[in-house]
């Protein structure tokens, strides 16, 4: 049955069906992400006539809301008196813990906000610097942590300590049997490398009366200095003095640095907000009212009245779409999709300045007279919304389809309709670990490609340790776009299925871990340590050198000691693997030529080492056993031709007399039926026995190479047709028709005749023997430009249950009952013969059909064969 879905046509149709629908998906899927509200819409179960009913609207809103009401908490934290304050101080460890700016100093570590954003200018811009203690903690900047006898500490930078310890003011009081001296201990201050537990640098006065008990390097977070904390000049000055700051240096850098981001992000989004909640920039209007102050902040002046909210409210309900928020959920208000009221509550009592006592409206006025970004979203909504419907079907479709056709190919793959077995191509047999590189490596660029060009765009708005995460990926489909990701997806679908069907053939030939690199590697760990006896040395040398390098890598002091180790190593190395190549090379010389037949060669053994030296005395042992093996075998071949041949010589008197006397008693005219009877069998087995002789004769000279051969050009069109008519009769005795195809052209060969003749005497006899009576014979003979090609075929008479090389050996016939007349040397005479001439002869059985092809350089119009210049010579 033809398996048909099996059929390569099939698989390519199947795959690239499969690439239009991905196309067709990944299509649906930009139309999606051109507007994500429509596909809310249209998932929610809802699909809605207008961009203003959309839940894709109410998020909108409600996000926007976020924002304003981050950007209104952020406005009371930097305006005094409705007006932006950067004098106004920030207290570092008040903002630390509730993301509040008090304006006053309240625990001692302060800083104005136009101090804290200009820090961060000049940290971003590289002016100033942070980081740890290897980077910065060495040198004149170096912090010396001194802690007092009551368990206090001050602070000093290291040019300030050595001033006072150059003055006498300070000294240092060491341990004669340490070794240690204040000049060592001021060297390691500078160097920084001197910590907390090495017990080093008691500080005194000059009344020697102890101040300090012991001195370290700062090692923990720091931030170089800016401008001066409210009050002081450093913030050295407030660790070393206010004790709520004392021993908290660490806690002081970090929190400050904590401070720079937050209060710098403050006066980002209070920039940002101003601009585009202004009146007259965006179609959003809002109002948000403090009902424990009575005040309103909003981005439409005619609403700022506290005192005329709730008309406000209703004139901004009635300009649209709106929401209104209310402490109370039951009073919670909204026209507006997408977003639940007590999710409105949370946000707005959480986010907004006045806690639990607020109001808030937001409105949006659906005629959309600014060109803000709901303007913008209106005209998308309008533009995609008529088609979303159909392109999700389309793209629900096309992953159906997709994955469909991902089964039906994860079935056949490594199957066809031819039979049954598991076909694997190039990219099957690549290590399993590497194939899945390449498919990774290139799935991976094709996939951040994509995301690239069409990832979306993502926004953070940050309150205090709460963040805020609006997405907004809409954009314009337009022609040249879809092309490009059209094309990314085809290549990226091309990739996945090369990677996949390759691991799904793998898996069905049961070559995904037998090809695998892992396992390579662990057969050749335990191919090492069942041989580590052989290879200890070279283990031991890879060892050696891998640990030198890791001192290298590891060391922080001599590295060019260990670097010039290092180098010596590498050079023993190489020597070694030199004089290992130079072994090598002279051992395949030696074998080349002991191959070549110069088996008394003898490898050179000075310069050899150890398991080279041994192998190189074992390969010269071989050669001489290789020379003595030849000359008996020669010898073995000599005294079995000379047999033959002597053998066969007695036979022939004997058989001589046999046939010419039985030629004799023919003549006499015997009356007797049975006398003649027993003549004509005598003078046949007689004949078959003459032949039998000939042909073990002329076996052994071939065989042995005693024959001398005449090279003529001939054209074998001639000695074919002669052949032909040579065995015409002996054809048709049994019923037997040639089919003769032969070129017009001559069919020149360089050969020696006689013996040309007696190969195709013996081929043709073979068929006129063993051929089933009443088929044909087929003889073709075709020429190309550099050979001539000889076939004959037949049918077989007997069944031909062995082997085609069995048919050339010595005393092999197609019958094994050798029932038949001949000797069984014809075709190893034949096959002899044409390979003594430069031919080839192969044989070729399929059921009963018999082949013979021979084949012979074609001679060139100089004269000698095609590809071998002038005639040789023999």
């Amino acid at each position: 049955m033809n398996k048909w879905y099996k059929s390569a046509p099939i698989k390519g149709v199947l795959l690239l069906v499969q690439h239009v629908l991905v196309v067709l998906a990944v299509i649906s899927l930009v139309w999606l992400a051109a507007y994500p509200g429509m596909a809310q819409d249209i998932f929610s179960g809802k699909s809605e006539a207008s961009y203003a009913r959309s839940e894709g609207f109410g998020q909108q809103a409600y996000y926007d809301s976020q924002n304003i009401l981050n950007a209104l908490a952020d406005k009371g934290d930097l305006e005094t008196d409705g007006k932006l304050d950067e004098n106004k101080l920030v207290d570092i460890q008040t903002l630390y813990d509730t993301g509040n700016i008090s304006g006053e100093n309240e625990n001692g570590l302060a800083y104005t906000i136009h101090d804290l954003v200009d820090w961060r200018d000049k940290l971003n811009s590289g002016d100033l610097s942070s980081g740890d203690n290897m980077s910065y903690n060495s040198g004149e900047n170096s912090i010396v942590v001194c802690q007092r006898p009551d368990g206090t500490y001050e602070y000093y930078y290291y040019e300030e300590l050595k001033s006072l310890i150059d003055s006498g003011e300070l000294s240092f009081m060491t341990d004669p049997d340490t070794g240690v001296t204040s000049e060592d201990v001021m060297n390691y201050l500078r160097d920084g490398t001197l910590y907390e537990g090495d017990g080093l640098g008691t500080v005194v006065d000059r009344n020697n009366q102890v101040i300090y008990r012991t001195i370290w390097n700062y090692d923990g977070f720091w931030i170089q200095e800016g401008p001066s904390p409210d009050g002081v000049q450093s913030i050295l000055d407030i660790v070393n003095s206010d004790e709520r700051w004392n021993g908290k240096l660490y806690e002081a850098y970090s929190e400050i640095y904590s401070a720079i981001d937050l209060v710098s992000q403050k006066m980002d989004n209070y920039e940002a907000a101003g601009d585009a909640w202004e009146e007259g920039n965006t179609n959003l209007t809002y109002i948000y009212a403090d009902t424990a102050s009575g005040t309103v902040s909003t981005n439409r002046a005619a609403f700022a009245d506290y005192d005329s909210l709730e008309d406000n409210i209703q004139k901004l309900k009635e300009e649209g779409s709106y929401t209104v928020v209310r402490p109370a959920l039951a009073d919670f208000d909204s026209n507006m999709s997408g977003v639940e009221g007590n999710s409105w509550r949370h946000t707005v009592e959480n986010m907004g300045p006045a806690g639990d006592h607020f109001v808030y409206a937001v409105g949006i006025n659906t005629d959309y007279p600014v060109q803000d970004s709901y303007y913008v979203q209106n005209q998308r909504y309008e533009k995609y919304a008529p088609a979303i419907q159909g392109v999700i079907a389309m793209g629900v479709l096309s992953v159906v389809g997709i994955l469909g056709i991902l089964v039906w190919l994860t079935i056949v793959a490594g199957r066809t309709n031819r039979d049954e077995e598991l076909h694997q191509n190039f990219f099957d047999r690549i290590k399993t670990e590497l194939a899945a590189a390449v498919t990774v490596i290139a799935w991976v660029c094709l996939v951040y490609l994509v995301t690239n060009v069409y990832g979306p765009f993502v926004g953070v708005v940050y309150q205090g340790d709460a963040s805020y995460y609006y997405t907004e990926t809409a954009f314009d489909i337009n022609v040249p776009d879809v092309v490009v990701v059209s094309l990314i997806a085809v290549l990226s679908c091309a990739v996945f299925m090369i990677g996949y069907l390759s691991l799904v053939r793998r898996i069905k030939a049961g070559t995904l871990w037998k090809n695998s690199i892992i396992r390579w590697l662990c057969g050749f760990v335990r191919k090492v340590i069942r041989h580590m006896s052989e290879v200890w040395r070279i283990v031991v040398a890879l060892l050696a050198v891998l640990f030198l390098h890791f001192l290298v890598l590891e060391s922080g002091g001599s590295v060019f000691l260990f670097a010039l180790l290092m180098f010596a190593v590498d050079v023993l190395v190489a020597v070694y693997m030199i004089q290992q190549a130079i072994g090598r090379n002279r051992l395949g010389a030696g074998i080349e030529k002991i191959a070549a037949g110069e088996v008394d060669y003898k490898i050179p053994l000075d310069g050899l080492k150890g398991g080279q030296r041994d192998i190189a005395g074992k390969i010269n042992t071989i050669g001489a056993g290789l020379d003595a093996a030849v000359e008996a075998s020669m010898k073995n071949e000599r005294l079995k031709t000379d047999l033959i041949t002597n053998v066969s010589h007695d036979i022939k008197t004997p058989l001589t007399s046999i046939i010419n006397y039985v030629d004799l008693l023919k003549r006499e005219n015997f009356t007797d039926p049975k006398i003649q009877g027993y003549l004509d069998v005598l003078e046949a087995k007689a004949q078959r026995l003459k032949t039998l002789t000939e042909d073990v004769v002329e076996a052994s000279k071939v065989s042995s190479g005693n024959i001398s051969l005449e090279y003529m050009n001939i054209n074998l069109v001639e000695m074919i047709q002669q052949t032909s008519g040579e065995f015409e009769e002996k054809f048709g005795a049994r019923g037997l028709k040639e089919v003769l195809t032969l070129p017009e052209e001559e069919a020149i060969i360089h050969v020696d005749g006689r013996r040309m003749w007696r190969v195709l005497e013996n081929i043709y006899n073979n068929a006129a023997k063993y051929a089933m009576e009443g088929t044909r014979i087929y003889a073709d003979l075709t020429v190309d430009a550099k050979t001539v090609t000889f076939n004959l075929k037949n049918v077989s008479e007997q069944p031909l249950n062995i082997d085609a090389d069995e048919l050339t050996e010595r005393f092999i016939r197609g019958d094994v009952s050798r029932s038949t007349e001949g000797s069984g040397l014809g075709l190893s005479i034949a096959k002899s013969l044409t390979e003594m001439q430069g031919g080839t002869f192969t044989l070729y059985l399929d059921g009963d059909l018999f082949k013979v092809t021979i084949t012979f350089p074609r001679v060139t119009k100089d004269g000698a064969p095609e590809g071998q210049g002038a005639a040789p010579e023999q």
